[in-house]
This record gives C-alpha cells, structure tokens and sequence, in this order.
C-alpha cells in the first residue's frame, strides 16, 4: 500500500480526519478527559511513559477495550518549571537526557545542545518497552513538542517505526515547514525533510498528508475555537489522512496548578467533547479514523462486546 488512507482501510480518494489528543498521561486531567472523550469526536490519542499518570492512562485504555487507540508520546522533554518527571534510562545515562536536578531538561534546544542524540535511542526503547510490559496494544509512535523532528532523533523514531510496525505521525513537509513547525535551524530541517523523504520513497513512511494543533493561549471560548477549526480545516482540500491535534484536559485545580495554558487544554475538552465539532467535520465531508486500520478496530470491536 502507498498511502496512509490505504493503510487505514480508505480509497485512495477519500479525505480523513483523525482527531488527536496528546500528553495522555501527564496528569490526571489527561486522563480523565480521555475516558469522558470515548464515544466523542476524538479519534485517537497518544499517551507520555515517563509521566506520573501514564499507569494510570495504561488501565484507562484497557477498560475501554482493545478497540481504543492509543500510541506513545515519546517523551525527552519536560517543560514545566514546577512539575517534573526523570528518563526511564535515569539521570547517570550516557545521553545525559537530564538537567542538574535529575529531571529532562525544559527545552528542545537544550536536549539539543547538551545531551548525546546517538544514545537517546536507549531513552525511547526504553519507553515503548514499558508499555508492552503493562501491556498497552499500540496503535502509532510520535514526539512530545516535536523534539524527535530533529534529524539526529528521527533517525530512532523512523527505525524505532519500522523495527515495531508502527505508523508515525509525521508529515509530508517541506523544509520552510519544518523550521516553523519544529523551530530547527534550516540545516537540520533540511536534513530531517531528507530522511523523511527517503523513508516514504522507500515505504517505510506513510506520512500523514496535513497536521494542525489547536492553539494552547488562544481561542478558548467554543465559538472562537470551532471557527479556528473551520478555517485550518478548509486548507486540509484534496485527499489524504489528516490530523488534528489537541491537548484535552478536566478541568481540576491540579491542571491549574500545573500548566498556564490550562484554559487551552480545557477549551480543547470541551471542543472535542461538543457536537457542533462534530456536525463541521461531518459538514465539510470527511471521514474519521484513528490510527487502527478500520477492518482491525471493527473487528476488535465486535469481539470486545461479545465478551
């Protein structure tokens, strides 16, 4: 097969819409949002193995049986200042992943500068290692704020891909793209658009055709919210898998007290929650999938309510 759609159980000619939610697992606002999402909009979800809640998310996926879809937000970051989670390598690993208080460092750039990408891979085997073990059936593998776009790192996350037969959720991006997306100099995100291009043409890639995340600081009341959508939604045009990205969470005084950008999160619940989401993208024509290909969830489905 050649395209995502394809691998998804679509025509070549359909238009798919996978509504994704990220940090799974990071709290447990993130958890419980994604329980009270099942049945929804949301499609598909991604859950962080270093974070306090990700046991915690692991039950959550097995209650609501094999038919749910969850993959792994490979995780080599942790960007807040009060809230702090440590690699399952740990802090004395040789890629030195960790700050001098033992925990991941905040910024992209700084695992950059300071840590060895070669050694990294130890950090994300590790992690999809743990969710085997508690048993989680994977349905994908992408990056927690894009760090594994950088081309030293999308090395492991495109073999880490192929070794697990596992889709991405990677675009098909040009290098002007890439720069903004991923805020990599234009050496790097030319040389990450250049393995991205030589995985599809060797079909161990099948990139997603679009992707677009909902605005953490911005937006937050529904109305604002859904008319963002409707506008990043009428680009998405001609066939293709494509991707919207949220950050759903409940919203309780430990999100509060954890992320500043917690009306964002909160606001993305509520949208993911709501039928007017669901009649725009009804409206606009597309179809929905998560990252289960349609014959195996349909299959699974059936099964899981015969037992």
């Amino acid at each position: 097969m050649s395209t995502l759609q394809e691998y998804l159980g679509f025509s070549p000619d359909d238009r798919v819409l996978i509504t994704h939610a990220d940090d799974v697992g990071m709290c447990e606002a993130t958890v419980s949002a994604w329980r009270a999402l099942q049945g929804s909009n949301l499609t598909s979800a991604s859950a962080m193995p270093p974070c306090p809640w990700f046991h915690g998310a692991v039950d959550a996926v097995r209650e609501a049986g094999p038919a749910a879809d969850m993959g792994l937000h490979l995780t080599l970051n942790c960007e807040w200042p009060n809230y702090r989670w440590r690699p399952l390598t740990g802090s004395a690993h040789p890629a030195r992943l960790c700050g001098e208080d033992g925990t991941l460092r905040r910024l992209a750039a700084d695992t950059y500068r300071e840590s060895d990408l070669a050694a990294a891979r130890d950090e994300l085997e590790a992690q999809i290692a743990l969710a085997q073990q508690l048993g989680l059936p994977l349905t994908h593998l992408d990056s927690h704020m894009l760090t594994l776009w950088h081309p030293a790192l999308l090395t492991h996350m495109l073999a880490l891909g192929k070794e697990h037969a596992l889709p991405l959720l990677l675009p098909n991006i040009n290098t002007p793209g890439m720069m903004q997306a991923a805020c990599l100099p234009e050496p790097e995100a030319a040389a990450a658009c250049a393995l991205l291009d030589a995985a599809i043409a060797r079909g161990e890639l099948l990139p997603v055709t679009g992707m677009t995340v909902l605005p953490l600081h911005s937006h937050t009341t529904q109305a604002e919210r859904l008319a963002w959508v409707a506008t990043e939604l009428a680009r998405f045009d001609g066939p293709g898998v494509y991707c919207l990205v949220g950050h759903p969470a409940s919203n309780t005084p430990e999100l509060q007290a954890i992320a500043r950008d917690w009306r964002g999160r909160v606001a993305d619940f509520e949208l993911m929650a709501s039928d007017a989401l669901r009649e725009l993208i009804a409206g606009m024509g597309f179809k929905t999938s998560g990252f289960r290909p349609q014959a195996a969830a349909t299959t699974q489905g059936v099964q899981h309510a015969a037992q």
